[in-house]
């Protein structure tokens, strides 16, 4: 009997505080009772969400000191990366974290939201050359944490080296935050033409075998580096966009695989679709996934033509009025959360994307990293996670180089060897690494037993 009130008054002492942390701040210590909404899919995986990780490869040693010098500046910019969540019936709120963060010297990624790295949804970490920026896809998407990545890079090589390297569109630390940075995208509905006809791709595409879901301890990468200005000059020949070369390179690789292919072969672009919302500041996910078939008939065009195909297409699907619309289609999934009772109830419903699968492969482009005349610091930058089925690239450009991962959950190297080749026709150079055995850890966020 007593052991039963005892129990009722903890968990009375602890919702009352739950509720206590929400009403009194959020991404920014003046805001409050702010749900996490554009990353609710991430939050309830059955046994937590991988880490996304980016590498900062630099030419010299990591100073941890210079880190953590760079570290404490950057966050005076960056109040909504320096929280946590909290959990209440199920539905996720940030808050902001009286733990500072800390840059630590370890191979070892930490689980986000735990006690080792003060309940932070970031860490840093470094180890000889290499700093490590883990974060938890329900904070932000890799477009929302580039600008820390940023302002993290320019402060290091100040401190690090001296460093009198231009700030242009880097944040600094006494810069205010942009209008509409903290802004959740799927809050309300958007006003699109009703009248426009949208553009309707299938998503039946080519399964390579490989893409399966099922339970595996590692993963694997390659690395591939090409040098920008090569890359670049056969963009503009062929009115390519990196990203759409990458996947015409890849699917027709993926096509001299499989001759006999006989679905489209479809590229999965992640795309920012912040400036349709009106939103272009919002750390916030904002992300749609593009597919870009490689049917038959491109086995019979020029390199221009497929391109010029493809942009067309990819336009047509980042449309305004069309992005606006799948927006709102989302929000019946949130409202629907809004109406369950606990954490169990909205897993059983999010559960079920858990087994959907993206055929024939993802493609993720965060850009250029500004990183000014620092650059000649720096060697190299990639970003991935584990726990993914099948194939997928991230990519960005890094200085002189555009740094890529052929990112998978089996070891077979044909796909990144097949690329290559595509690689090579063209006559643009790369280096490629053999396989990397990797494991980013999942969260936790919650006590799951």
């Amino acid at each position: 009997m007593g052991n039963n009130i005892f129990q009722k008054t903890y968990a009375h002492l602890k919702r009352r505080n739950k509720k206590m942390l929400i009403n009194s701040s959020g991404s920014t210590p003046n805001e409050k009772q702010e749900k996490i909404r554009s990353g609710q899919s991430y939050l309830y995986q059955t046994n937590g969400m991988e880490s996304e990780v980016m590498e900062i490869v630099f030419y010299k040693k990591v100073s941890g000191s210079a880190l953590n010098q760079a570290l404490l500046e950057t966050l005076k910019r960056y109040p909504y990366l320096n929280t946590k969540l909290v959990e209440l019936d199920g539905d996720f709120y940030i808050v902001q974290n009286e733990m500072s963060i800390t840059a630590r010297r370890t191979q070892k990624l930490a689980k986000l939201g735990h006690i080792s790295c003060g309940y932070h949804l970031i860490d840093i970490t470094y180890f000889d050359k290499t700093v490590y920026v883990s974060w938890h896809h329900a904070l932000c998407d890799g477009k929302g944490i580039k600008p820390f990545i940023e302002s993290l890079v320019y402060y290091y090589c100040k401190f690090k080296y001296r460093s009198k390297a231009s700030a242009e569109n880097i944040r600094l630390s006494d810069s205010k935050l942009l209008d509409g940075e903290t802004t959740e995208p799927n809050l309300n509905g958007y006003d699109y033409d009703t009248n426009k006809d949208t553009v309707q791709i299938s998503r039946d595409a080519y399964a390579i075998p490989e893409n399966i879901i099922e339970e595996h301890e590692v993963d694997y990468r390659y690395e591939i580096d090409i040098p920008a200005n090569e890359f670049m000059k056969v963009c503009k020949e062929n009115h390519a966009t990196p990203v759409i070369l990458i996947s015409l390179l890849t699917s027709a690789g993926i096509a001299t695989l499989y001759p006999d292919f006989d679905k489209p072969i479809n590229a999965n672009i992640a795309v920012d679709i912040r400036e349709a919302l009106d939103l272009p500041n919002t750390f916030k996910n904002c992300v749609r996934s593009m597919p870009l078939p490689f049917d038959r008939t491109f086995l019979t065009m020029s390199l221009q033509e497929q391109a010029e195909k493809q942009r067309a297409l990819l336009n047509a699907q980042r449309d305004r009025d069309n992005c606006r619309k799948q927006a709102n289609a989302s929000l019946g999934l949130y409202e629907k959360l809004d109406s369950l009772p606990d954490y169990k109830e909205k897993q059983k419903v999010m559960g079920f994307f858990n087994g959907i699968l993206l055929n024939t492969y993802i493609i993720s482009y965060l850009g250029q990293i500004v990183l000014n005349e620092n650059a000649q610091y720096v060697d190299k930058m990639y970003f991935y996670n584990s726990g993914v089925a099948g194939l997928g690239i991230t990519m960005l450009c890094c200085g002189n180089k555009f740094c890529l991962n052929f990112k998978q959950s089996f070891l077979s190297d044909k796909y990144v060897k097949a690329f290559c080749d595509e690689l090579k026709r063209l006559g643009i150079n790369y280096s490629a690494s053999p396989a990397i055995p990797f494991i980013t850890p999942k969260d936790s966020l919650l006590n799951r037993n």
